[in-house]
């Protein structure tokens, strides 16, 4: 049986002595096969990201230079 905290994402397969997370104290807690795995983000948002950052210090540089 896996162990969520919902308050700060801890995972794991025990819980403190009085059911709460061992990790924070919070009994926000979720038992069960019920979390899911996340999916990897699409390689398009990192394309895209690199693209972004690359004209942000391109425009800054043409700034300084002019």
């Amino acid at each position: 049986m896996t162990i969520y905290c919902k308050d700060c994402s801890y995972r794991g397969k025990t819980s403190g002595q009085g059911g709460e997370c061992p990790a924070c104290g919070s009994f926000n807690l979720t038992r069960g096969q019920t979390v899911k795995e996340q999916e990897p983000h699409p390689k398009w948002r990192l394309v895209l990201l690199v693209g972004l950052w690359t004209y942000l210090i391109a425009m800054i540089i043409w700034k300084l230079l002019h």
